[in-house]
């Protein structure tokens, strides 16, 4: 919690010194409130609990980020260096929209097909390092640790569901078949207990076989009863009272809920109505694009009927799981050599490119996961490898671009890695700024030339407009009326090669897919302003790094920091 010292120091003294202090304590704070986030970035020393879900658990995060908040509004910023009066600006939204989403956010949005805490369980063992005795023991403590904790996020979804807070019925029913299929994992199949199956050699011999019986059995006796008692609840008690509607705008004050998860996730005023014209455009826009190529192609048809030959094609399809993993871990090797042309600074940590656990892979999309920020653990793209004869082959550059470099990985692995700055910078985190510069990332790839073909360039439109449904699909369904069947025809119009689990992923997670497109649009208009007025001025490795150096921010501060640039640039200035 917020220490007494610091806060009389922020209050009577609110310069440059003590707001470090402030900085630097509140990130041991939410280290310590929150120890996944902690195992996420390779902060060890939490690794044998889980987050308090209790109400004094909730209420003592609550407190404590009211209390900073407090402190930060104290602050003046007009006497404070310009990385100093950011950091203030964005630590004060974070609290902010902390304390306006808490609820949404640990009643509603726990329970989803693919973050839901189900699945952020499984995530967070699969991050936790495998490299001494301390690191099993760490593991097998979690597992004792999970009866309570199912407890307390049961205790959660029972006031979400006085409270009308709650997941619709078609949700909770892939959640609870999500939970039924990891329950129904032995010991020795589930992924959990994979680094027990193989320890290493800094491990004694009599220490395996104890750590092996310890995780087992903790596994058998507290994990999988806990995971049948959850499941129980959602077919028992959570589904029978899960919303029929799926909008939600159907919430109790489910218009400003809806309006709110739209602000948090693409920073802007921008109203749904305004998202969802600025969609039907995108879409029309991109598909006279896709056209071109068809006809660049001599195709004779129509672009429908162009998708349906491409999906047509066998050798558009994979085999099995492997060839797709190998064919994208290829990609990546293609995009590497072509970034230093286009950044000034790459990061050190590395990649790699996994499966999506089978557990999992039906409901769920691919994904990044970032590294470790001491470099102890590698960035992940993990690629949804279900069902591979359905996959298609031309829109995978665009997406190990999205994933990878100069996508997630760049980005993500740039900002663990940033020197100088509080690091609770490090865990910054904006949807619109994140997901916009990895769609950005897909439209460099035209650039850097690492389409080889017309069939992949159409591939990177098909997977740009597949974005601007989005627009159009959120907002239809939970703010204009839309019905999943409308939401569903409209999608097989416009993105017939996607998985219909995309409309479900919308319906769980309102607001959320906005922030990809109205992201990847700002970044762009700032590109093409940066072009326009700085003319022969205008370097493209110093606008990424303008762009990356900060890490994530608000759209509306990005375009400030951009414009002070080009203002930099024209008077003769530096970077």
């Amino acid at each position: 919690m917020l220490t007494l010292v610091t806060a009389i120091a922020v209050a009577q003294a609110p310069d440059a010194e003590s707001l470090h202090k402030l900085f630097a304590q509140y990130y041991e704070d939410l280290l310590r409130e929150s120890p996944e986030t902690a195992t996420a970035i390779g902060r060890n020393e939490y690794n044998d609990r889980w987050t308090d879900w209790s109400e004094a658990g909730r209420r003592r995060s609550r407190q404590m980020a009211q209390q900073y908040l407090s402190r930060l509004e104290l602050a003046t910023a007009t006497k404070l260096p310009a990385q100093d009066r950011l950091s203030l600006e964005l630590l004060r939204r974070q609290l902010k929209n902390q304390l306006e989403g808490e609820k949404v956010s640990d009643e509603l949005l726990s329970v989803q097909q693919l973050f839901g805490l189900h699945n952020s369980v499984y995530s967070t063992f699969d991050q936790m390092p495998t490299r001494t005795l301390r690191d099993y023991e760490n593991i097998v403590a979690r597992l004792n640790a999970i009866p309570a904790y199912v407890d307390q996020h049961i205790a959660v979804q029972e006031q979400a569901i006085a409270e009308g807070l709650v997941q619709p019925k078609l949700i909770a029913g892939i959640v609870a078949k999500q939970i039924a299929a990891q329950a129904a994992q032995t010991s020795g199949e589930t992924a959990i207990l994979a680094p027990f199956r193989k320890m290493p050699a800094s491990v004694s011999p009599p220490g395996q076989e104890r750590l092996r019986r310890a995780a087992s059995d903790a596994y058998e006796q507290k994990f999988l009863p806990a995971w049948r008692k959850l499941h129980a609840f959602f077919v028992n008690a959570y589904i029978p009272k899960a919303r029929t509607s799926i909008a939600a705008g159907a919430l109790p004050d489910g218009k400003n809920i809806y309006a709110m998860r739209v602000r948090h996730s693409t920073t802007t005023t921008m109203t749904p109505r305004e998202i969802h014209e600025l969609g039907l455009r995108e879409v029309a826009r991109i598909e006279d694009e896709m056209q071109n190529i068809v006809r660049e192609l001599h195709f004779k048809g129509t672009l429908e009927e162009f998708e349906q030959h491409l999906t047509g094609k066998p050798a558009n399809h994979f085999h099995n799981k492997e060839e797709m993993l190998i064919y994208c871990r290829n990609l990546a090797k293609l995009i590497e050599p072509e970034m230093p042309r286009f950044f000034r600074k790459l990061p050190r940590m590395p990649f790699g490119i996994r499966p999506i656990p089978e557990d999992r892979e039906a409901a769920s999309a691919s994904h990044y996961s970032g590294p470790a920020a001491d470099g102890s653990r590698a960035g992940f793209f993990y690629l949804k490898t279900y069902q591979p004869a359905q996959e298609i082959k031309h829109d995978k550059v665009a997406l190990v671009l999205h994933e990878t470099v100069p996508g997630h990985h760049l980005q993500i692995a740039l900002q663990r890695e940033i020197e100088g700055l509080p690091e609770f910078r490090k865990l910054y985190h904006v949807g619109a700024y994140t997901e916009g510069w990895a769609l950005y990332a897909e439209q460099l790839g035209l650039e850097m030339g690492v389409y080889p073909d017309a069939y992949s360039r159409f591939g990177q439109l098909h997977s740009e407009r597949f974005r601007a449904v989005r627009l159009v699909v959120d907002t239809g369904m939970h703010a204009l009326g839309w019905s999943r069947d409308q939401a569903v025809a409209y999608f097989r119009k416009h993105a017939p090669a996607e998985s219909l689990s995309e409309i479900d992923r919308y319906i769980a997670w309102p607001g959320q897919a906005l922030s990809y497109k109205i992201g990847q649009l700002k970044i762009s208009e700032l590109r093409r302003r940066s072009e326009r007025e700085l003319g022969t001025k205008f370097d493209v490795r110093e606008f990424h790094d303008v762009v990356l150096r900060n890490g994530p921010l608000p759209l509306d501060i990005l375009e400030q920091q951009v414009v002070s640039w080009i203002a930099g640039r024209k008077t003769g200035g530096g970077s």
